[in-house]
């Protein structure tokens, strides 16, 4: 319609005020504030013309236009801000891109007639002589007529034109005549809002004695730093970097007392008018300080080709503060969302820079700390700009090509407002943050996971490694291809994938014992994530072409292009399984409720056939505690074994139904549609049956109010099995209360649910397992509320060396390690066995959050921010290596003790040794540690 009806600029305004003022109930209409942010920037930039619309309007009328509709969007801004979270983001987004593209409506240009000096300079003013004759009657009608007639952004072309005519090398215009035609150009310039962030400050100081003197003191202390730094000539220098960090904290401080006045202050109650010029001139402040990280980055040579790799502790400073106000700036911008999290990066940025006596803290674990940081920037920073890209992408692509806007300007809009904003420059200080980290630790921009080599297969690339992916369904032992994936969580099948998957690329960081670690190890699959954007674009270029793909532990990756062979190498060898195995599944004990004290004295085998290897092992666990020697405490809690589900089931005549179910997706292998409506119907099932309110009862009366809420686990006879570990297949509910038999009911049958999920049917199939014979029992401990959580393996899992165990750890609860679905990095630290308490830390914690226990006692685990950059896992030496100790000290005592026993399922290892542990457990707030689970290691 703008464009239809609309070919005037003040038309333009109208029809925008119709769509953004309309009725939208006070809230925000992403769809109107997109599209209009888009169009008015395409308009200020000439990409939609302006024409005139045969009437006679005034700038004012322009003016008025834009008071209404800068204070409905304040007030939709201002409500956006208050809900917080990411609609405020979004919001906020759209509207800070509106803001500077509506005209000036201070009484100047509301005003009957304004821009008056124009006329003025037609008729003679400063032309004292009459020797501008021409040039004043080619302004008359040019810019004069025009813009009283039909005043649009193309007058402030034709005047910047103008200008340039009169101040062109041997011309001799009369200096008061020239000198008129500036102030109006500047006028102009103040109409259209095209004014430097200072002339603005200076002039609203200057014509405004009213303003509060927080913002005259903020506003002076931003002059003052600005001039020391465009005094500075040289593009390098510790004088420049100092000088750019003083600006940028003088910027950052005037920034928020702006925001904070306009939003809390005096100038909240000030004029409309007046509230769009501070507003401006708050975001201007924000462009500028595009400007100064501009100049930083440039003089710490991160823009050199090639980029600079090594800094010195002071440029290390810069960097980390650089880094600390670019976060800053935009979470401020943002006021909620993503915005919280810039505003945590900025804390520990700014945190680091001057953790050691003012300076960051050196070596490994300096670097290892700023490449933590630099991570979680990034991370935001790709947030955000993937925010952006959802909010503009389709909307600048439909609205191009509605009015026929040139192709690339279109394809661009995205690309040009993330490129011009200060998230941009946040990105390019943690890449080089990140370079200088690896550099200084020997890292390369890739991480090994599970080591292996394969040659001359395709590579191929998915979004994401699903068994139902065509690309991935495509594969096979004879047709294999390594696997580059875009996103994963961490809980991926690799087997239910087929053998045709050689080897996995994943573009982006995982911890090295989430699921989908332990399945790639099992599979003995190729795992390495790419951590570095260079490296991805790298690996994107090789689609569909040959590879050699190796990766061995210590930075021995690479990725090159080679022919395809016939013999690709690794695909049935891989994948290859035993037949299907006879599981163990005694259901003679169904109905009770057997306690882990009890479980733990019981002997292993027959114990395991009751309540599976999970059940058995935690059981176990909690009898080594017992002793108070041993040196770490595991929770107490019962089981309900194997036959407990079909007993539900009989209870309510549903047991021939779900047995006739089970023996149906025994004999529908190959037919994955009709297993899938299986699969549902299974768990539509299992979700509606409850143990007996007497079983529930004895549950709840295991667990007093002192000891809180629970974990329900599943505790199936087809995982925890040596070579079938099924990590993370099954379902465990935690935060649930076991005195809410409705809840604790349903949690229960959630877990039963879980042996029927389509990926869980699909795992035993690959390892041959058979479908009718795998069984449920449920595991229900006390749940811990864990300050640290850890998964410890008793043999490097990279290296293979029995004699150093290995720990990753993250604050909150363990579902962060195993799962791998938060991004970030774990804490890692690998322990020499033979000397407790000697480790190394091969990586600092970078995740943003921790998961922690809602207080409801529901199920649910809620998202925490966290600082891991100021834990005491980061900064305590001494604490870190007690803990390494304990650790190590634990794993021994439970490879030697659950690693020896026997019945097939757990047994030893070679040479009569005990098999390694997977172990996970945590660190409570009083300093214990505490184990809750142990099974054979990959």
């Amino acid at each position: 319609a703008c464009a239809e009806d609309s070919a005037s600029y003040r038309q333009k305004l109208q029809k925008l005020e119709e769509v953004l003022c309309g009725d939208s109930g006070g809230g925000a209409d992403f769809d109107a504030l997109g599209y209009s942010a888009v169009y008015l920037f395409w308009v200020g930039v000439g990409a939609v013309a302006c024409a005139e619309d045969g009437g006679h309007y005034r700038p004012n009328h322009h003016a008025e236009t834009a008071s209404r509709i800068y204070q409905h969007i304040e007030n939709v801004e201002n409500a956006a801000t208050r809900t917080g979270g990411r609609y405020a983001e979004e919001t906020r987004a759209l509207i800070r891109r509106l803001h500077p593209r509506l005209p000036a409506f201070t009484a100047e240009f509301t005003q009957s007639v304004p821009l008056t000096r124009i006329r003025d300079i037609a008729h003679g003013k400063g032309d004292d002589n009459g020797r501008c004759r021409e040039v004043r009657q080619e302004i008359k009608h040019t810019i004069q007529n025009k813009l009283h007639r039909c005043a649009g952004p193309e007058d402030l072309v034709a005047t910047e034109k103008m200008l340039a005519k009169l101040t062109a090398p041997g011309t001799d215009y009369p200096a008061a005549f020239v000198e008129e035609f500036r102030i109006f150009h500047k006028e102009l310039k103040d109409f259209f809002n095209a004014s430097t962030v200072t002339d603005r400050i200076d002039k609203l100081l200057r014509e405004n004695g009213d303003a509060p003197p927080s913002v005259r003191d903020a506003a002076d202390a931003f002059s003052a730093a600005k001039q020391i730094c465009d005094g500075i000539t040289t593009g390098t220098g510790s004088e420049l970097l100092h000088a750019v960090e003083h600006a940028l904290g003088a910027l950052s401080n005037a920034r928020k007392v702006f925001d904070w006045e306009l939003t809390n202050g005096g100038l909240q109650s000030a004029s409309p008018d007046m509230r769009q010029q501070w507003r401006l001139a708050e975001i201007g402040l924000e462009e500028y300080a595009f400007v100064l990280l501009s100049r930083g980055i440039n003089a710490l040579g991160a823009e050199t080709d090639p980029p600079r790799t090594e800094m010195s502790a002071q440029e290390q400073k810069s960097a980390l503060l650089f880094l600390g106000q670019a976060a800053d700036a935009v979470a401020l911008s943002a006021g909620g969302g993503g915005g919280e999290e810039f505003a945590r990066v900025a804390l520990e940025a700014t945190e680091l820079a001057v953790a050691d006596n003012g300076m960051p803290p050196g070596g490994e674990n300096g670097a290892l700390r700023s490449r933590a940081v630099a991570e979680r920037a990034r991370r935001a920073s790709e947030d955000h700009c993937a925010m952006l890209a959802d909010l503009f992408d389709g909307r600048a692509s439909a609205l191009g090509n509605a009015l026929g806007i040139d192709k690339h300007v279109v394809e661009v809009f995205t690309e040009g407002q993330i490129r011009a904003s200060v998230v941009f420059q946040a990105a390019k200080l943690s890449s080089h943050l990140l370079r200088a980290a690896r550099a200084a630790t020997g890292e390369a921009g890739w991480d090994c996971i599970v080591a292996g080599e394969v040659r001359g297969v395709r590579l191929v690339c998915v979004e994401r490694l699903l068994p139902t992916d065509p690309v991935i369904q495509s594969l096979t032992s004879a047709n294999p291809a390594v696997v580059l994936v875009t996103h994963a969580n961490g809980d991926e099948e690799v087997d239910s994938c087929g053998p045709g998957v050689a080897g996995i690329l994943l573009c982006h960081a995982l911890p090295h014992l989430s699921h989908l670690a332990l399945r790639s190890r099992q599979a003995k699959c190729p795992l390495v994530a790419i951590e570095d954007p260079a490296l991805v674009n790298h690996a994107r270029s090789l689609r569909d072409g040959g590879v050699h793909f190796v990766a061995q532990p210590g930075g021995n990756i690479s990725l090159n292009k080679c022919d395809v062979t016939a013999q690709a190498g690794g695909g049935d060898s891989k994948q290859s399984r035993a037949p299907a195995q006879a599981l163990v599944a005694d259901r003679s004990a169904a109905g009770q409720v057997i306690d882990l004290v009890t479980l733990g004295n019981a002997e292993w085998a027959s114990a395991v056939a009751v309540a599976g290897s999970k059940g058995t092992a935690c059981a176990q666990l909690a009898a080594m505690a017992s002793d108070p020697r041993c040196g770490f405490a595991a929770p107490a809690g019962a089981v309900l074994p194997f036959g407990s589900m079909e007993a539900a089931a009989r209870a309510v005549g549903a047991d021939g139904r779900l047995s006739s179910l089970v023996d149906a997706l025994e004999l529908c292998a190959g037919d994955p549609g009709r297993a899938a409506r299986l699969c549902d119907e299974l768990q539509e099932l299992a979700r509606s049956l409850r143990p007996s309110g007497e079983i529930l009862s004895q549950l709840g009366n295991l667990f007093d109010n002192d000891r809180g809420v629970v974990m329900v686990r599943s505790t199936g006879n087809a995982e925890d099995l040596a070579g079938l570990s099924a990590a993370g297949l099954y379902d465990s509910v935690s935060n649930v209360n076991p005195h809410d038999p409705n809840v604790l009911g349903a949690a229960v049958a959630e877990v039963w649910a879980s042996l029927f999920t389509t990926r869980a049917v699909g795992s035993r199939a690959a390892a041959g397992v058979g479908q009718k014979d795998a069984a449920m029992a449920v595991l229900v401990q006390q749940m811990l509320v864990p300050e640290v959580s850890f998964i410890l393996m008793t043999k490097h899992p990279m290296s293979n060396d029995s004699t150093v165990a290995y720990a990753e750890l993250a604050l909150g609860h363990g579902e962060t390690l195993a799962s791998g679905a938060v991004r970030g990095t774990p804490w890692r630290m690998s322990m020499n066995r033979a000397v407790p308490g000697e480790h190394r830390l091969d990586a600092v914690a970078s995740f943003s959050s921790a998961l922690v226990p809602s207080a409801t006692g529901n199920g649910e685990l809620l998202s925490r921010p966290v600082n891991s950059g100021s834990h005491w896992m980061t900064t305590d030496e001494p604490r870190r290596a007690s803990l390494a100790r304990e650790l190590v000290n634990a794993g021994d005592l439970i490879e030697q003790k659950l690693g020896r026993n026997e019945g097939g399922v757990r047994g030893a290892g070679n040479n009569n040794e005990p098999q390694h542990q997977d172990i996970e457990g945590c660190v409570t707030e009083n300093g214990r540690v505490w184990i809750v689970q142990a099974r054979p290691q990959p």
